[in-house]
């Protein structure tokens, strides 16, 4: 489905009829999809490259490594406790993949897969099958249940449906709407001020947009830690009952 959303051209643009269709849809449509399989790709090579031989005095890359790894580790810790050590794999490896999507339609000629909501969609599914999988495996089907009848237990016939709700339709639409909308936000205005750009002797084209381009940078991060915050949030409620017993 096509929208009225302005967007810029990207490099496949230059070299293929993004109106072709592919299984029923255009390549436009699946743009989302290429963009992220080439940053999975991206990544996996990357991390490949410089973690194959970590050293005992560790290089540049290898020290911001390490410091990406422990801020992940600690936010994870300081959401979930304890617990947190067996997901710092999982939200880690969440936020880092949501923050190279949000940041490479800073890049030109690249899109923000983040800025298409069935990347959103299907990364809030991935979080909501994770959530209630492992409440249900912490607590067993009879503990989860008393989990979502809330205290006190006079209380469950009103908090059991609120609670239902909220589970299956209030957080997984507001996490995928809340980054679909920003990222979506952050492209259109950045690409209205790249077609607000003037012409320095007629072919030069003068940057405006990189105010735009700094604060989106900042914004692409604040998106991928919420949704990692809120995603161990989502799984450390669901696993609280048993929580609480220890």
């Amino acid at each position: 489905m096509e929208t009225g959303i302005k967007e810029l051209p990207t490099f496949l643009d230059l070299f293929l009829d993004m109106h072709r269709h592919f299984l029923g849809l255009t390549l436009h449509q699946w743009l989302p999809v290429m963009m992220s399989m080439l940053i999975i790709v991206s990544l996996v090579s990357f991390c490949h490259l410089y973690t194959r031989r970590l050293e005992r005095v560790p290089g540049s890359v290898q020290a911001l490594l390490e410091l990406v790894v422990e801020f992940l580790d600690d936010l994870v810790k300081a959401n979930m406790g304890k617990v947190g050590a067996a997901f710092v794999p999982f939200i880690g490896t969440l936020f880092i993949y949501i923050w190279v999507m949000n940041i490479i339609g800073q890049v030109p000629l690249f899109r923000s897969p983040t800025a298409n909501y069935n990347t959103t969609l299907a990364l809030t599914l991935f979080v909501f099958l994770l959530t209630h999988y492992y409440g249900l495996k912490h607590n067993g089907p009879l503990g989860y249940l008393k989990h979502l009848m809330g205290q006190p237990r006079w209380m469950a016939p009103l908090m059991f449906p609120l609670h239902l709700v909220q589970e299956f339709i209030s957080r997984p639409l507001s996490l995928s709407m809340r980054l679909f909308g920003n990222l979506t936000g952050e492209d259109t205005v950045l690409t209205i001020f790249v077609g607000f750009s003037p012409f320095l002797l007629g072919f030069i084209p003068i940057p405006v947009q990189l105010p735009m381009v700094a604060l989106d940078l900042l914004c692409a991060t604040l998106q991928a830690a919420i949704f990692a915050i809120l995603a161990t949030v989502y799984i450390s409620s669901a696993i609280g009952t048993e929580e609480e017993k220890h």
